[in-house]
C-alpha cells in the first residue's frame, strides 16, 4: 500500500448558516481550509478561516479546490460559476431540481420514485381549480419556487374559501393529494467517486412543515434502495437527505435535500461517522465513514427560543449555533440525545420538549 498524504485542500462553503458551522467543526478533523460565502455574524462565518460577502463569490470559488453548499436556497450566481468552473459538490444538476418545486417532483416521477399524486398549476386560480376538481377539496398547495420549512404550503381539508386569497398569486404552485400517512421518516445517505452508504432512517416529526425532533433507529430496506438509486441517477457526489411518507409497507418522497440534513444531526453523536464528516469525505474524494449507530439517539430541535435551561444537559449535548437575533420558528441550535433504547431516547426527548417549550411550543 503506497504511502499519500492527505491533502491540504480549500474548501468553500456557499451560505453561512449552522449547516456550515457543522460542516467546518467536523471538517476540522482533516488539514483543510474553510472559506464561507455569507454574512460575518452568521455561524459558520465565525468559524471560517475566511468569510466572503455575496458580491465576492467569484473570488471565494477562485480562491477554493473544492466548492459545496450548506443549503440550495444560496446565491444562484456563486453555484453557476462553482459549477462553471468544475469545482461544485455536488453538482448544479441537484440544486436545479430545487429551485423550483415541480421540477423535483417531475423529476422523481419521471424517473419511478415513489411521490404522491400530483399536478402543476399555473398560478393560484388554476392551483385551487384542480384541488377542487381533482382532489375534492383535500390536498396540499406548495409554492413552486423558494418555499422550505413549511414556507409557503397551504394544507386544505374541505376549506376552500379560506384561501380563496391564493387566486391572487401569480407564481406555479405544485397541488398534491393529502397524503393520511402513519408517520413520517428520512434517510441519510452519502456517495462518493466510488462508494455509497447510508445511515440507518430515523422517525420524524415535523409541526407546520419543520421538524421539531426525530429518533432512531428505524430500519427500512426500501428508503436505503431508494437513495441508492436516486443518488446514481443524479451522478451524486455528498450527503443527501430524503423525507418521506410512511403508509403501511409503502413510502413516498415527500422531498429531497440534496446537502447535509437536520434530520441527520443526530449523527453528530450517535453513530460512528458524522453526516458533515461523510459529507467532506465524499467532496474531497476520500474513503466514507462508517455509517454505524453506536446507540439509539434522536435529536431535538430549539426554535424561535433564545435560551434553554441547564437542565436539559441531565438529557442531551447541546448544539447552540450563536445566532444574533431570535425569531419565531427559527433554529438556534439543536439537542442531541443517546438512549439506550428507543423508549429511552422517546423519554428524554419528552423531558426536553417540556424544558424548552414549558407553555407548549409556538410555530
Amino acid at each position: 500500500m503506497s504511502y499519500q498524504p492527505l491533502s491540504k485542500l480549500k474548501i468553500g462553503i456557499l451560505g453561512g448558516g449552522q449547516l456550515g458551522w457543522m460542516l467546518i467543526l467536523e471538517g476540522r478533523k482533516f488539514p483543510f481550509e474553510f472559506y464561507v460565502l455569507g454574512n460575518k455574524d452568521e455561524p459558520a462565518c465565525k468559524i471560517a478561516d475566511k468569510c466572503f460577502l455575496e458580491d465576492q463569490y467569484k473570488e471565494l470559488v477562485d480562491s477554493s479546490d473544492i466548492v459545496t453548499f450548506e443549503f440550495e436556497h444560496v446565491s444562484e450566481k456563486a453555484l453557476d460559476y462553482a459549477e462553471e468552473k468544475g469545482k461544485l459538490y455536488p453538482r448544479i444538476n441537484s440544486v436545479e431540481l430545487k429551485r423550483e418545486r415541480y421540477k423535483e417532483k417531475e423529476f422523481l416521477r419521471d424517473h419511478g420514485f415513489p411521490v404522491p399524486r400530483f399536478y402543476v398549476a399555473n398560478d393560484g386560480e388554476e392551483a385551487l381549480k384542480i384541488v377542487k376538481d381533482e382532489f375534492n377539496n383535500e390536498g396540499v398547495l406548495k409554492q413552486s419556487r423558494g418555499g422550505y420549512d413549511g414556507k409557503g404550503q397551504y394544507f386544505i381539508h374541505g376549506d376552500v374559501d379560506k384561501y380563496q386569497f391564493i387566486k391572487n398569486m401569480k407564481c406555479k404552485f405544485v397541488v398534491e393529494e393529502y397524503v393520511n400517512f402513519d408517520f413520517e421518516a428520512s434517510i441519510i445517505a452519502t456517495r462518493s467517486r466510488r462508494e455509497f452508504k447510508a445511515f440507518t432512517p430515523t422517525f420524524n416529526y415535523n409541526e407546520k412543515g419543520i421538524l421539531v425532533y426525530n429518533y432512531g433507529p428505524y430500519y427500512n430496506d426500501k428508503m436505503v434502495e431508494i437513495a441508492d438509486r436516486l443518488t446514481k441517477e443524479l451522478d451524486y457526489i455528498g450527503t443527501i437527505g430524503i423525507e418521506f411518507f410512511v403508509r403501511g409497507n409503502e413510502v413516498l418522497i415527500n422531498e429531497i435535500a440534496p446537502r447535509v440534513h437536520n434530520t441527520g444531526h443526530y449523527t453528530l453523536d450517535g453513530a460512528e461517522t458524522s453526516q458533515f464528516e461523510q459529507h467532506i469525505r465524499a467532496i474531497a474524494d476520500l474513503d466514507l465513514g462508517s455509517t454505524r449507530i453506536l446507540s439509539p439517539s434522536g435529536m431535538v430541535n430549539i426554535l424561535g427560543v433564545g435560551e434553554v435551561p441547564k437542565d436539559v444537559l441531565k438529557f442531551g449535548k447541546v448544539y447552540w449555533y450563536g445566532k444574533s437575533e431570535v425569531r419565531k420558528r427559527r433554529k438556534m441550535g439543536h439537542v442531541n440525545i443517546i438512549g439506550d433504547n428507543l423508549e429511552d431516547v422517546k423519554e428524554k426527548i419528552d423531558n426536553v420538549m417540556k424544558l424548552i417549550y414549558p407553555q407548549g411550543l409556538d410555530l
